[in-house]
């Protein structure tokens, strides 16, 4: 069984685009730009103690998960990784509902397929393979066989993940959800690190990176720290292009939120200081060793806008509560 007409919204935030391109087929079309920011993305930090590439997928799915269904969309997230206790049976769970996903018409959001450590969509079952649509592979889906999922090469990062889609609303209340994303946006800016201080998140993120970069007299951590680093640039300048697009939008919807265009002011200094960073270590990063304080300056600016930026969007809250 293949599904038609399903394609991925194609984003550096891989699982904004599943997302995006599962809510499109069932209805929900989105602009990008706009569903990354009712949806939370476009404001998102979230690194691990390496800065690895893994780090964007680390969410808090108890925060974002109620900002989906503002959108009028009802969603079950079933995941483990290969170290949990449980985690074969959980697998098998996760596979018996990514099948009947599609065969209720459909597709389903999963993670690291086709060992692409990203999010991408099953669109297609055909006994024990599954039909994959992926940000390098889009619309025309590729073929591959469970029993090589997840990639066990990925164990350190990995996990057997599915989101599925329950039902839908023909509407939503756009100004819920927008509300409610930017009340998200000061939120995961203010968070604290997680509790065992493995993952930070927003202001903490930002603190953190720009001293991992600026103390040069102490080496990078983790393989291939250039990757990392240069990922997480590329991943965090794409986000907050969206985030300053985003608030320019509200700002025009809301005027009486009269500090919404001083928040997307500073959010476009904030994309020009990640612009800056990106152009300093493209991915995957070569060079970034020699340029570590430069980045650092980088993020140095950028949280200065941010924090700015969010300031702007907590005042702004106060006039459309």
């Amino acid at each position: 069984m293949l599904l038609n007409d399903v394609a991925l919204m194609e984003h550096r935030v891989t699982l904004a685009g599943a997302l995006g391109g599962l809510l499109t087929h069932a209805g929900r079309r989105l602009e990008p730009t706009y569903f990354m920011g009712v949806s939370g993305h476009a404001f998102r930090l979230t690194l691990d103690l390496v800065v690895s590439p893994s780090a964007p997928t680390e969410l808090n799915f108890h925060e974002v998960i109620p900002l989906w269904e503002r959108l009028g969309c009802w969603l079950k997230r079933v995941a483990a990784r290969p170290v949990d206790p449980g985690y074969s049976e959980v697998r098998a769970e996760v596979i018996e509902r990514v099948a009947r996903s599609v065969e209720d018409g459909r597709p389903a959001v999963v993670y690291d397929l086709l060992g692409s450590g990203e999010y991408g969509l099953v669109v297609g079952i055909d006994g024990d393979r599954w039909a994959c649509l992926t940000q390098s592979y889009p619309v025309e889906p590729r073929w591959m066989d469970v029993a090589d999922w997840p990639p066990a090469e990925h164990a350190a990062f990995t996990r057997a993940e599915v989101i599925t889609l329950l039902d839908i609303a023909p509407d939503f209340d756009r100004r819920a959800a927008e509300v409610a994303s930017l009340r998200f946006a000061v939120d995961h800016f203010w968070a604290p690190p997680s509790r065992d201080m493995w993952l930070q998140h927003g202001r903490q993120a930002y603190q953190f990176w720009r001293t991992t970069l600026a103390t040069t007299s102490l080496p990078l951590h983790g393989p291939e720290p250039g990757r990392g680093h240069s990922y997480n640039l590329a991943v965090l300048h794409a986000a907050r292009s969206d985030a300053a697009a985003y608030l320019e939008q509200l700002a025009a919807r809301y005027p009486e939120a009269d500090t919404l265009p001083r928040a997307a002011e500073a959010y476009r200094r904030v994309v020009e200081a990640l612009a800056e960073a990106v152009s300093l270590a493209p991915y995957p990063g070569a060079g970034l060793v020699e340029r570590r304080a430069a980045l650092a300056a980088c993020l140095e600016r950028a949280l200065a806008a941010e924090t700015q930026g969010v300031e702007a969007i907590e005042r702004a809250l106060r006039a459309l509560r």
